[in-house]
């Protein structure tokens, strides 16, 4: 019996996989109070009744964090990056994909589509869109060669143990999501895991900052190490002034250039520049009156923020903030507040820690819990050449169903 620990989107993938193949499996759930069934009338079932003796392999959804019971109980547990290699191992005669791996801290999203782009017939997915499962499906239905581009979270990455790239993106790290990893060390520490995997021949750009680090000092690959756009593009040959990108959507794609440059040979500025950044990420847009907003719901972390407020520090800035911020530590936020023009509207489950924060230093702020609240406190405020920004340096979760959710509601508010 295989058990799948939790019932997120890769699970339920996993599970319609089983399911296909006649693979009996059992669901365990912290949001299943009784025992049910799933869609494929599996047992599913609450995590407390999860017996690690009965079980023959756990797959483990990455979100559920290394000290769960689940996990801790486990005595096969296996990520589904190295679930894929095994299958392919086992039915296939040919290699293994291509394989690239992008992560970061921030714009990993951008990079992994950018990419894909850039490589006619790959297949994308990962933590983006499509579980790699789902791309282990369709290659059955595809000739060679094969290459996956898998945006790549640091929960995968703690749990990936054999399946390793041959080209590893790594974008600049700042401190995100340490209430899973327990400290910025173990996160970073997640994020640089690819590199002991990796062997000889193949590649991986790390920025300069990590160039001590023991595990970039030990790895068999290749790094190339940048330490900002202007730094990458001249150790690549690449012309900056014939991209349309601004930052931080210019290092992404001159990242993504730098890796097809390696894997084709070809640097094709018009396709990248075919590329539209998705919704939701430093978004601007204007309202009946003219006023300048700005949708970056993307921004789950402080870093994702300050990049945003970079590129708006010479207007004066409503800023709307809060909800999930994963045991981060806001202070750098408010440090370089006090040195902008702006004033802070906390929404969410942080909104009192906000407030206070703003207050101690000595930046305006409003208790405002919900985001239409924060965007009517705004509208009261807004005056030309101002902007009116949702950077909420926070996840999403606590009031709504993803960043999306979010972003749709602060620009329904704004435009109502």
């Amino acid at each position: 019996m295989i058990s799948l620990l939790g019932y997120g989107q890769t699970n339920k993938a996993f599970a319609t996989y089983l399911h296909r193949k006649n693979i009996p499996y059992c669901v365990y759930d912290d949001h299943v109070l009784t025992p049910s069934l799933d869609t494929n009338q599996q047992k599913w079932l609450p995590s407390k009744m999860f017996n690690p003796y009965a079980s023959k392999l756990e797959l483990v959804s990455p979100g559920i964090p290394f000290n769960h019971p689940l996990v801790v109980a486990s005595k096969h547990l296996c990520s589904e990056y190295d679930y894929i290699k095994r299958l392919w191992e086992s039915n296939r005669k040919e290699p293994l994909p291509t394989t690239i791996f992008i992560s970061g801290t921030n714009g990993k999203t951008t990079t992994t589509e950018m990419l894909g782009l850039l490589f006619k017939g790959a297949q994308v997915g990962g933590n983006i869109g499509t579980p790699l499962i789902q791309l282990y499906t369709q290659s059955l239905e595809k000739n060679p060669p094969y290459t996956w581009v898998l945006e790549t979270s640091s929960f995968t990455l703690h749990y990936t143990n054999h399946l390793s790239p041959q080209v590893y993106i790594l974008l600049p790290l700042a401190e995100d999501h340490l209430s899973w990893h327990g400290s910025y060390d173990n996160y970073v520490v997640a994020k640089l895991k690819p590199l002991s995997l990796m062997g000889a021949h193949t590649h991986a750009f790390i920025h300069t900052a990590l160039k001590d680090h023991p595990l970039v000092q030990a790895t068999k690959a290749q790094v190339i190490f940048y330490e900002n756009s202007q730094n990458l593009a001249s150790k690549m040959g690449l012309d900056i002034s014939k991209l349309r990108f601004k930052e931080p959507f210019l290092l992404d794609a001159l990242l993504a250039l730098s890796a097809a440059k390696l894997h084709t040979g070809v640097v094709d500025y018009d396709l990248l520049n075919s590329y539209v950044i998705q919704p939701h990420r430093i978004e601007v847009f204007t309202d009946k009156k003219g006023y300048t907003w700005v949708d970056d719901s993307k921004a789950t972390n402080v870093d994702a923020t300050l990049k945003a407020l970079e590129r708006f520090q010479d207007n004066y800035i409503h800023l709307i903030l809060g909800g999930d911020t994963k045991g981060v530590d806001l202070k750098p936020l408010f440090e370089t507040l006090t040195h902008l023009q702006a004033e802070v509207y906390a929404i969410g489950v942080s909104a009192h820690a906000i407030v206070q924060m703003a207050q101690e230093h000595k930046i305006p702020a409003h208790l405002c819990r919900k985001i239409e609240v924060a965007v009517q406190e705004i509208k009261k405020n807004l005056k030309q050449g101002d902007v009116g920004m949702l950077s909420p340096s926070a996840a999403s979760l606590d009031q709504f169903a993803s960043y999306k959710h979010r972003g749709v509601a602060f620009k329904e508010c704004v435009l109502e």
